[in-house]
């Protein structure tokens, strides 16, 4: 079964999160994907879900898929049970989770028990396609980037920061733009989304 919970902003869904940690049996260790943060100018939220997930007694192994071989990708994804991805941009964060090879690796690792926690860049990045957040996120960061197919893991799209400070006008126009064409799912900062399998709920 895949079991994904997807945020707008982990560090402010941490009482969801507690609570959805309780269906798991598993030890608390992250790989910690901080990659779609940095073309960014500003990334507090890093730091703050780190925090979060030190708060919950989590142990974290970073990986950065821009610089990580496929080796080092592989074996950081088997020795963890849940994989984290920040928030930042999701043109960057797609391409170089492509270009690594990562993208394969982690769709395989979910399909087979590992544990999906995506903030923003992290949970746009989950969907079919990622060409509906291009107005809230410049793709010009992801020159290469031959596709804007996303790494499929669920059926819907999560539209983040919805109505929220500094994306209230774009996400609205996301929104309007896009409803009547895909399922949007959009989430304030302060929702969670959970997908199991083909099901989502949005606490």
């Amino acid at each position: 079964m895949i079991n994904m919970f997807l945020s707008s902003s982990f560090a402010d869904v941490q009482e969801q999160f507690e609570d959805y940690l309780k269906k798991f049996s598993l030890a608390k260790t992250v790989t910690f994907i901080p990659t779609a943060s940095l073309v960014e100018e500003i990334d507090f939220y890093v730091d703050e879900a780190r925090a979060t997930f030190k708060l919950l007694g989590f142990e974290i192994e970073e990986l950065d898929v821009a610089t990580a071989d496929t080796e080092m990708i592989k074996e950081t994804l088997q020795r963890n049970n849940f994989i984290y991805f920040s928030g930042g941009n999701s043109f960057f964060l797609l391409e170089k989770l492509k270009s690594s090879g990562a993208a394969e690796q982690i769709i395989e690792a979910v399909n087979a028990g590992k544990v999906y926690l995506g903030e923003s860049a992290g949970a746009i990045v989950a969907a079919p396609s990622i060409s509906y957040i291009a107005k809230m996120d410049d793709r010009n960061h992801a020159e290469n980037l031959v596709s804007d197919d996303g790494l499929n893991l669920t059926t819907c799209y999560p539209l983040p920061h919805y109505k929220e400070e500094y994306f209230s006008a774009v996400s609205l126009e996301i929104f309007h733009d896009f409803n009547d064409l895909i399922e949007l799912v959009p989430l304030t900062n302060k929702e969670a989304l959970i997908i199991e399998d083909h099901s989502f709920f949005i606490r």
